[in-house]
């Protein structure tokens, strides 16, 4: 009996060490939990934009972040391209791709980088708008109520018909041309084109049924909208006669959940990191298409300066409306144009 009784207050007094032992330790805050972000895609898998940014920055924000951030994509698009704003901001997915062209009644400015004769290569269009926006176009906080996470651009648009080579303004009008909905619509129909303007996931179905003639767009779409076989001469224009700027959009409640260090890393890895992704895409595969074109026998010619002294001497309110569009916003319009045409200049 007393060694059990001495077994026992060993025992009690071990114990009573123990749990003093315990309540000593700092007891640590559990991880914070992890913010998933549902990505909606409306693209093919195999568009470059896809290929090339999506896909690259979601494995980047999750590689920066230590998968804090994880990134899921869907399988099926949640809205139709003109409706990604309004899906984003209701949370029913986390970010998306817009066109802003979709929202040009609330993105007047991007559009800076869609001008006429205002870059070639779809990563200097990109880079460069990217900076402007930081220094110039921010301010306005076109963006409010949503995170932007980047701006890009595709290249600049060329002239594609499927029936005659177009050499000269005159050789446009009246002519059934896509183009994208927005200025690059109001481009065209001012050199006397008739415009039909559907999503550029819809290019496909307008030039196979022969609903439009040709189209002005980026070299990249021969293929990746199938359009190829429907084409028979290009007419290259430097500088482009248009582009389409594009925004990836987060939703502001997701990034407000993030820490502050998890919102840093993530920029870290998007702006102008977004732009350059998807541009070197666009101009890898622009080329590849102009070379396919070339071996299927498409007849390519560079636009004489006759017809690029008209084009520019048509579409010169182009900048000016711009110009305007940025004074209205309280942005110093010349100076941003400026800004963004130096930027080209220093890259192209």
């Amino acid at each position: 009996m007393p060694v059990i009784r001495i077994f026992r207050k060993s025992a009690i007094a071990l114990l009573g060490m123990t749990l003093f032992a315990v309540s000593s330790v700092p007891i640590t805050a559990p991880a914070k939990a992890e913010v998933e972000l549902l990505f909606n895609i409306f693209v093919p898998p195999k568009h470059p934009f896809n290929t090339g940014m999506f896909i690259p920055w979601s494995k980047d924000v999750m590689r920066v972040t230590e998968g804090r951030v994880k990134v899921k994509f869907t399988t099926a698009t949640l809205a139709p391209p003109p409706k990604q704003w309004n899906m984003i901001t209701k949370g029913i997915a986390d970010v998306a791709m817009l066109a802003n062209t979709f929202e040009r009644n609330r993105l007047t400015l991007p559009p800076v980088a869609q001008l006429p004769f205002a870059g070639t290569l779809a990563e200097t269009r990109g880079v460069a708008l990217w900076r402007t926006y930081e220094k110039y176009l921010a301010k306005a906080d076109e963006y409010k109520g949503i995170k932007l996470l980047g701006l890009w651009t595709t290249s600049g648009n060329q002239i594609f018909h499927g029936n005659k080579p177009i050499r000269a303004v005159s050789d446009l009008t009246k002519e059934k041309m896509w183009g994208l909905a927005g200025v690059n619509n109001k481009y065209l129909t001012s050199l006397g084109a008739v415009v039909v303007s559907v999503p550029g996931v819809k290019m496909f179905n307008v030039v196979s049924k022969g609903i439009v003639n040709g189209k002005v767009t980026s070299p990249y779409t021969l293929n990746a909208f199938k359009t190829m076989p429907y084409i028979k001469h290009i007419t290259q224009v430097p500088g482009g006669v248009g582009s389409v700027t594009f925004s990836l959009l987060l939703n502001k409640k997701k990034w407000d959940a993030m820490s502050k260090k998890d919102q840093e890393l993530v920029m870290s890895v998007s702006g102008e990191t977004i732009a350059r992704n998807a541009g070197k895409k666009v101009d890898a595969l622009d080329k590849a298409a102009l070379n396919g074109a070339k071996e299927k026998g498409i007849a390519i010619e560079a636009a004489s300066q006759a017809f690029i002294d008209e084009l520019k001497g048509k579409l010169s309110y182009a900048s000016e409306d711009w110009v305007k569009a940025a004074d209205k916003k309280g942005i110093d319009g010349k100076a941003a144009l400026k800004f963004y045409m130096d930027q080209i200049a220093s890259m192209e």
